[in-house]
């Protein structure tokens, strides 16, 4: 699933730039900024469902808590 986002990525990044609207020279740095925030959000997304499952695992919250956090979490 992620390779098919990438590619559809990597497609409209040169799309753009076949229209002069990216200049790859002059916007790379904006690019890499877009891949640092997406995968700082993954992370997060990741690390709060890892918070979820400990907590129940230590019994500080029960199965329908856990059940609705994780809902909520996607």
């Amino acid at each position: 699933m992620i390779w098919i986002f990438t590619l559809i990525l990597i497609g409209f990044f040169f799309w753009l730039t076949n229209l002069q609207v990216l200049v790859l020279s002059r916007d790379w740095p904006l690019i890499l900024i877009l891949i640092g925030l997406i995968n700082i959000i993954k992370l997060i997304k990741v690390n709060k469902r890892h918070t979820i499952v400990n907590n129940l695992e230590n019994g500080k919250i029960s199965v329908q808590e856990a059940e609705e956090k994780l809902k909520k979490s996607h």
